[in-house]
């Protein structure tokens, strides 16, 4: 793996991912979507552009869902078989969030710079990060 590919897996190993050079952005989502959709209070996630993920091994495994149809703002992947997360591509932007977790063990260090989506939280972080009610201008929220 070179310095600027970080891998990552799903829950029990049957699909692999890697993605190459820096993440756009990082963040912390508190959305209720991707509360829900995670079963956590927070969703941890670095966004790379389309072409920066490379599905390695285990593409006939994934599986995708999207309440608005494949061409809808959020198209959430995950293995078939264990049912773990893996990443959720923003076909409006060209681009794809990686769930941190997913590139754990990699080399990847999440660091992440706001909180996005904020107002609808349920578990709130007095860590010094902006927050901000939907997403940051340059990732096309209000800012």
């Amino acid at each position: 793996m070179r310095d600027d590919r970080f891998e990552g897996v799903c829950f029990c190993g049957a699909v692999e991912i890697e993605v190459a050079g820096e993440p756009f952005a990082s963040g912390l989502c508190h959305c209720e979507s991707c509360r829900k959709w995670h079963s956590a209070p927070v969703n941890a996630w670095a966004i790379w552009p389309d072409a920066a993920l490379r599905v390695v091994s285990g593409e006939e495994a994934l599986t995708q869902y999207s309440r608005e149809g494949p061409e809808g703002p959020s198209n959430r992947t995950s293995c078939g078989l264990c049912g773990g997360a893996l990443f959720n591509r923003k076909p409006r932007v060209a681009m794809t969030v990686v769930y941190a977790m997913t590139l754990a063990g990699s080399g990847f260090r999440f660091e992440p710079t706001f909180h996005c989506f904020y107002g609808e939280g349920v578990l709130h972080m007095a860590d010094g990060l902006p927050k901000f009610e939907d997403l940051p201008s340059n990732l096309g929220g209000s800012g």
